[in-house]
């Protein structure tokens, strides 16, 4: 099947209990409550915006296409971010299109940075439909309802 990446809208003060404790106590509540269909918080496209192989291409690619100062879509890669971040993050992420991706695009930089699914052919209408509107949509929701993204990789 291979790695999925999931990002779950959390709110803040939840990602600060989450951070206190022990790492594999944390991944089991978000595997529990989140990622399990039958958890308690699992609402896909609400609460859980599901990826499989290509969200780490897409990531990547997003960043690539980062014009700030400070580099926020760089965290793209943090487990944890709050809610200030997701709202800057969310803005940017709208001003993103399929087309930006393919610009910047190039496959031997992909692989250079160990990007997993890499090596792999891209198939941009997947990328855009299940990896670059749902790392929008997520983040867009997260933004509206002023809570923070975890993310999460199976």
């Amino acid at each position: 099947m291979g790695i999925v990446c999931e990002l779950y809208r959390i709110s803040d003060s939840e990602i600060e209990e989450l951070k206190k404790l022990n790492p594999g106590i944390a991944e089991e509540f978000l595997d529990e409550n989140y990622a399990s269909r039958y958890g308690k918080y699992h609402k896909e496209n609400d609460t859980v915006f599901s990826m499989d192989k290509g969200w780490a291409v897409t990531r990547f690619l997003i960043q690539e296409c980062d014009n700030s100062p400070n580099k926020i879509l760089n965290k793209l890669d943090d487990r944890f971010i709050k809610s200030n971040d997701v709202k800057v993050i969310n803005k940017m992420l709208e001003l993103i299109e399929i087309e930006d991706l393919q610009r910047v695009y190039n496959q031997d930089k992909l692989i250079e940075n160990h990007v997993y699914h890499a090596k792999y052919d891209v198939h941009w209408e997947y990328i855009d439909n299940y990896h670059l509107k749902l790392y929008k949509s997520g983040f867009k929701r997260a933004s509206e309802l002023n809570d923070g993204i975890v993310i999460n990789y199976n």
